[in-house]
């Protein structure tokens, strides 16, 4: 399940010019809406990009390098 979500992640990311603003503190139904997932399991696909230095997460969003 979170390695779909870390391909739609990437997706959004490439979309929106590398910079999407879903914190932490979003609110599960803006994440649902947007990736079709938990709260729980996006944090875990950030989560995992971060480990593998594909975005960073900045106080307003995320950030693809």
């Amino acid at each position: 399940k979170v390695d779909d979500v870390l391909e739609k992640i990437l997706e959004k990311l490439d979309a929106h010019g590398g910079f999407l603003a879903v914190t932490d503190k979003s609110s599960p139904e803006t994440i649902y809406d947007l990736f079709g997932v938990s709260k729980k399991t996006y944090k875990k696909a950030v989560g995992a990009l971060f480990k593998q230095r594909l975005v960073t997460i900045d106080p307003d969003g995320i950030r693809r390098l």
